[in-house]
């Protein structure tokens, strides 16, 4: 995806939102995908999240010496894992809440989340960036 149609499809679920949204607030300003994708997460917008997750992970197959900051590409592998977790998870109220990477790989481990717990242990391996 080019970032032109990112930024289209931004505006086409901006027009959706309430101004008072704080998504939406990060979209007028131009914030950082990552940024826009922990709101809506943040504010159950989960295709919003579930679409930037898609295109950061084509951005990286089209052009890997691209890659983001394994910070961010943590972030986004986090939040595309929520979008599949019951909301009544303990793991996910862990991500909602914004704790930190180890308190929520604890979590994942203790509720049978394997994958992410032991991406959260060593955030900068490859696996990182495939698709969950």
């Amino acid at each position: 995806m080019e970032t032109k149609t990112i930024a289209d499809i931004l505006q086409s679920f901006r027009e959706d939102l309430p101004d008072h949204s704080k998504t939406a607030v990060a979209i007028d300003r131009g914030a950082s995908l990552a940024d826009i994708s922990n709101l809506a997460q943040a504010e159950g917008l989960h295709e919003i999240v579930t679409i930037l997750f898609e295109a950061q992970q084509e951005a990286l197959r089209e052009n890997p010496e691209a890659a983001t900051d394994p910070t961010v590409a943590t972030q986004a592998f986090i939040q595309n894992f929520r979008t599949r977790l019951p909301n009544d998870s303990k793991t996910a109220a862990a991500i909602d809440r914004g704790a930190p990477w180890e308190e929520i790989s604890e979590c994942a481990e203790a509720e049978g989340v394997h994958k992410l717990a032991a991406a959260l242990l060593n955030p900068e391996r490859e696996h990182m960036h495939d698709s969950a």
